[in-house]
């Protein structure tokens, strides 16, 4: 059979085609949560997830989209750990998120190795959160982030996780199988506290040296990327390389 020819002007124009209609969005196209279609999601890092600790693209849930930024909340809880290792000195910087323990682990160890320098380079950073922080409390109280009861706010570790320490709730209908994750607040109730979830969802407390306790990362990512994808669990928006 004989090979067809194309004269090269032709597949020039094909090959421009082609990359014109690429799945790529601009961030306008990115939205945060609505109630009526729910969660876009991104995938950005990579961390090990399954039970073996093979590494996977880390899946991030859009809550919100400003004009600077995209509020990022990881999908699951990635590992275990403490706020802090001293509860007696946690109780004098218990306001100061960027002087505890759990601050220097996400914006050390989990940082470089979560993320490319690129990706890294994408990263919002705050001087009292970091570029890596845990969400305060009220973020997973608020119905325009999606968090619209109890049940909401619950949280599932991957295999990694609950294999290497994260504490699992019994697999019923009050507790789901979820696991408890901090957030950054200080309880108001216990000085050495910090609030965190419990089995349905609620939020109350614990103190912060509390080794199985989920930590769940959030993050502010830039605006100046482009994506592709559908923004969807099974097909999230990724960056442009």
């Amino acid at each position: 059979m004989m090979r067809r020819q194309y004269p090269v002007g032709i597949l020039a124009i094909a090959v421009v085609f082609l990359f014109s209609i690429l799945p790529a969005v601009s961030w306008a196209e990115i939205k945060g949560y609505e109630k009526s279609t729910g969660y876009e999601y991104i995938a950005l890092g990579v961390y090990p997830q399954t039970e073996q600790g093979e590494q996977q693209p880390i899946i991030w849930r859009v809550l919100e989209v400003t004009d600077e930024y995209a509020y990022l909340l990881c999908e699951y809880i990635l590992f275990n750990y403490r706020v802090h290792e001293d509860y007696k000195e946690y109780e004098q910087i218990r306001e100061v998120f960027h002087q505890t323990e759990i601050f220097s682990i996400l914006n050390g160890e989990f940082l470089d190795s979560a993320f490319s320098p690129a990706e890294s380079a994408l990263l919002i950073e705050d001087q009292a959160l970091g570029k890596i922080f845990l969400v305060d409390a009220d973020d997973i109280k608020n119905k325009e982030y999606g968090f619209t009861d109890n049940k909401s706010r619950q949280g599932f570790g991957t295999p990694f996780a609950v294999a290497n320490g994260l504490f699992k709730y019994r697999n019923t209908a009050h507790g789901r199988g979820s696991s408890p994750y901090w957030t950054r607040s200080p309880s108001s109730t216990l000085l050495s506290g910090v609030r965190c979830t419990k089995a349905d969802g609620s939020i109350g407390y614990i103190r912060c040296v509390v080794m199985n306790e989920g930590i769940r990362p959030a993050l502010r990512l830039s605006l100046t990327a482009k994506f592709y994808g559908a923004g969807t669990m099974t097909d999230p928006y990724r960056i442009v390389p």
